[in-house]
């Protein structure tokens, strides 16, 4: 099995990558080389010791980076971090606000004052140099609300804990949490703090509160991005065949080996049995499907993904639909609408589905406890109609039949639990959190930011 995954290095040293054989020639199109090379192996640990790296990204920052000798402008609204942040900015209803990027290769703009200097000198021993930096940036900021979408990110935890006194910080639900996330381990938790946190729905709440991690209050209000689509949708005046596909196929591929999910040895080959099954399925009984990719079109992702599948479906005339980057994040959504049952391993996008009143099955054969829907370590009925674990190809097929077969009333008596205890229904959440948004900014705190210490 050693012989069937290497490891790879990008042409600067800077990134390692450990696959399987069959995405070996993918990734070397992208500019990684082979490992085995002395001097390549020589310049990733050169990058990445400690001292080296720090020295890299203080020069990568000057050269990059615009300088503004200045504070920064008094605002209502703080987003925090940019990586993919329109969510947050659709739900902003006027455009008081900033977006801090807090990802070193994302920051672009470096502020710097008296008042900026003076506080990270006076915290230097506290924090890290970035994070004293955040903090500082907001405390002269003084905006009313701080969002995150990011909700395991320390950096927000960390300036969370300082200045929520005075200024609301609030983390919206994104991606489903896994047990893995450094955020749950003893020194994570000790940082851990959301003071206000809109989740998907009941079962994430659970999920936090057995892990005993420090967050002051929930709302389970759905899934932001779902809702969002339906907005688009509407505005749009698309027309929406609830039953153009019999299936909805989500493209979920595990191309590095390193990386998120590095403990579940089986991860990639599940994800690849879970495509072959619905493909033999489909064609066996001439249904139609869609796989829709989750990279943009003619992107590395989206490379990724074709080469993931063509060596799981080499038997199969397969089609990826890879959506222009305009309308990638809507695309998967409107075919999940579109189809009459979702299938996936674990995709956060099976409970998504649920919010849009559609049927799912979640086929999870890896056998490990870290992958378990719809989320690890909840109590789920596991006999549930949308729940198959079993590597049966002859038991896939008769569950996938029966689901198709069945009235959405008749599949939803059966799944277990209601469908708002896996998300909340996604029609109103954009709505739902504006209006909250605009209730918590409207409120008084009665401090200003010179109280902040």
């Amino acid at each position: 099995m050693d012989n069937d995954i290497v490891t790879l290095i990008s042409r600067d040293g800077k990134n390692k990558v450990v696959c399987s054989k069959y995405m070996e020639e993918c990734f070397k199109k992208e500019g990684y080389i082979s490992s085995k090379k002395f001097y390549i192996n020589l310049l990733y640990k050169l990058f990445n010791f400690k001292v080296l790296r720090k020295i890299e990204v203080f020069f990568t920052l000057c050269l990059r980076c615009k300088f503004f000798f200045q504070d920064p402008k008094h605002i209502e609204f703080v987003i925090f971090d940019s990586e993919n942040s329109r969510s947050v900015e659709k739900i902003l209803l006027n455009k008081n606000y900033v977006i801090i990027s807090t990802r070193i290769e994302q920051i672009n703009k470096i502020y710097i004052s008296t008042k900026i200097i003076f506080y990270i000198i006076k915290n230097l021993f506290k924090r890290s140099l970035k994070q004293n930096y955040l903090a500082a940036l907001i405390k002269v900021i003084a905006p009313k609300i701080v969002i995150t979408h990011i909700s395991d990110s320390e950096d927000f935890h960390i300036i969370s804990k300082i200045f929520h006194s005075k200024i609301k910080f609030v983390a919206i639900q994104t991606y489903a949490p896994t047990m893995y996330n450094k955020m749950f381990s003893a020194e994570g938790k000790k940082n851990f703090f959301i003071p206000k946190f809109f989740c998907y729905g009941e079962c994430d709440e659970l999920f936090y509160k057995k892990k005993k991690v420090n967050i002051g209050s929930f709302e389970a209000v759905g899934s932001i991005q779902a809702s969002l689509c339906y907005e688009y949708v509407k505005s749009e005046k698309l027309k929406i065949n609830p039953n153009k596909y019999d299936i909805c196929l989500i493209a979920e591929t595990h191309c590095f080996l390193n990386g998120d999910f590095s403990q579940v040895k089986n991860y990639a080959e599940c994800h690849g049995l879970v495509a072959e099954f619905t493909h033999r399925l489909c064609r066996k009984h001439n249904l139609n499907m869609v796989l829709p990719g989750k990279a943009a079109k003619d992107t590395a992702g989206a490379r990724r993904e074709i080469y993931f599948y063509k060596h799981y479906l080499k038997n199969y005339n397969f089609e990826i639909l890879h959506s222009p980057k305009e309308t990638r994040s809507y695309s998967s959504y409107i075919n999940v609408m579109q189809s009459k049952l979702t299938i996936a391993l674990w995709s956060t996008l099976l409970r998504e589905a649920i919010s849009f009143e559609k049927k799912i099955l979640s086929f999870n054969p890896t056998g490990h406890p870290d992958v378990i829907f719809p989320v690890p370590g909840i109590t789920f009925p596991q006999e549930s109609i949308c729940i198959l674990t079993k590597p049966s190809y002859e038991l896939f097929e008769e569950r996938v039949l029966k689901i198709l077969s069945m009235t959405n009333k008749e599949y939803f008596s059966q799944l277990g639990k209601e469908k708002s205890f896996l998300m909340a229904p996604a029609v109103e959440t954009a709505s739902i959190l504006r209006k909250r948004l605009k209730q918590m900014s409207e409120h008084d705190t009665n401090d200003t930011n010179d109280n902040i210490i």
